[in-house]
């Protein structure tokens, strides 16, 4: 670990978790999934139904991994779960390479990958960074999490490179590979806790300012926070994800479609810097009432037929609006319940947002095989995002309003 010198800036930590976002969970399980779907299920003789039910398991399982990683980051430090947790998450990448034709096993795969992939999950690193940073926490957590962004870019394009040359086999060994260069050796390089939370080799943080986690339950403002951001995910996502079949379903040509998820994958990246530097000026809910009122327009102008440009715009202002809930959630949660539980109260948090994550899309197709149609169901996740937006406007002032940064921590 380089801890001295100019190795000793806390900027290092953002780096690193920029760096080791680039190969986060969501990019190698849920969107570098696109790359592999017609490979696999032709080359094993399954349906594109029964593969993509892996992914509800890889969902469930990381839901709940997250739980217990709150409390794994609250009571070792991020360091020590970090380094476990990303070697743990490569290895089960790499196994599935050796997938067969056993849907049970394939299930056992993606859950396994999920359970692990938590430690590639924006909880750890944002609770290093919220640790290190306050003054200007909003703009590091922006900084950080917009590797998610640049991930969901650059993992599936490496991917479908890779297996152009050594099959789909071979590309989940290149992603597995990947993981242990961009997230495991910065890591160990750079990932460290605050010296001030580490005694007796583990992390105590019970002298930082902030709620346990018996009290936030019992603090209106968790649940209202829990809601709301569940809420907005399942919109946004669910959203974006039906993207490419919403615009071929209106002439547009596949390749042109997929520009739409490449533009909402820019957003995200802008999306979560510029909210960032935003947090640690204005007041955290007229931020996000801001970038959910982009992602309420760009909804409106896909629910009214919008292809071409017009299409692209709508994507872009739904990325942002999701690029940017990532940092407001953990800055809010950090302002609203201070930093003495913060692992264990993100951690509860984000569980409820994965499970958000994976059901938007679910209520999309759902309701689309219903209405054959996009349409109603973008304009009742328009009215989802304004109640969004009218909840957060009552959380009063911050408990545990910012404090100056030192020069290293």
């Amino acid at each position: 670990m380089l801890n001295s010198g100019i190795f000793a800036n806390r900027w290092w930590i953002v780096a690193c978790s920029f760096c080791s976002l680039l190969v986060g969970a969501g990019a190698i399980n849920i969107f570098a999934f696109n790359v592999f779907v017609l490979p696999v299920t032709q080359d094993l003789g399954l349906t594109r139904g029964d593969f993509s039910g892996a992914l509800a398991w890889n969902g469930i399982s990381n839901a709940i991994s997250v739980l217990f990683m709150g409390w794994a980051l609250d009571r070792y430090g991020v360091r020590k779960v970090q380094l476990i947790g990303v070697l743990l998450f490569a290895a089960t990448v790499f196994l599935y390479s050796q997938m067969t034709s056993s849907l049970p096993l394939i299930f056992a795969q993606f859950a396994a990958a999920g359970f692990f992939g938590a430690s590639q999950t924006p909880v750890g690193y944002s609770t290093a960074v919220t640790q290190w940073f306050d003054k200007s926490r909003g703009l590091a957590l922006g900084v950080a999490t917009a590797g998610v962004g640049f991930g969901v870019v650059v993992v599936p394009w490496l991917a479908s490179t890779l297996m152009q040359t050594y099959g789909w086999r071979g590309a989940y060994i290149g992603l597995s590979a990947a993981i242990l260069v961009l997230a495991f050796i910065p890591n160990f390089l750079f990932m460290r806790d605050r010296p001030d939370l580490v005694q007796n080799g583990r992390v105590n943080t019970d002298h930082l300012p902030g709620q346990t986690l018996p009290e936030a339950l019992r603090n209106y403002r968790f649940w209202l926070l829990l809601v709301s951001f569940t809420a907005a995910v399942m919109a946004i996502n669910g959203t974006i994800t039906h993207l490419v079949p919403m615009l071929i379903d209106r002439g547009t040509p596949p390749p042109q479609a997929v520009q739409a998820i490449q533009a909402a994958g820019l957003a995200i990246i802008l999306g979560r810097v510029i909210s960032g530097y935003f947090l640690d000026r204005v007041w955290g809910p007229y931020v996000a009432l801001v970038f959910f009122g982009l992602s309420i327009s760009g909804m409106g102008v896909l629910a009214n037929g919008a292809t071409g440009g017009l299409a692209l715009a709508g994507a872009m202002l739904c990325g942002a609006g999701i690029g940017a809930e990532i940092d407001i959630m953990g800055y809010l949660l950090s302002r609203y319940f201070g930093m003495r539980s913060f692992g264990r109260i993100y951690g509860l948090v984000f569980a409820a947002f994965n499970l958000g994550t994976g059901f938007g899309p679910a209520i999309s197709g759902w309701t689309f095989d219903v209405n054959k149609s996009y349409a109603p169901i973008l304009y009742i996740y328009m009215g989802v995002l304004a109640l969004v937006c009218a909840a957060l406007l009552t959380l009063g002032e911050y408990a545990y309003k910012p404090r100056a940064d030192s020069g290293k921590l």
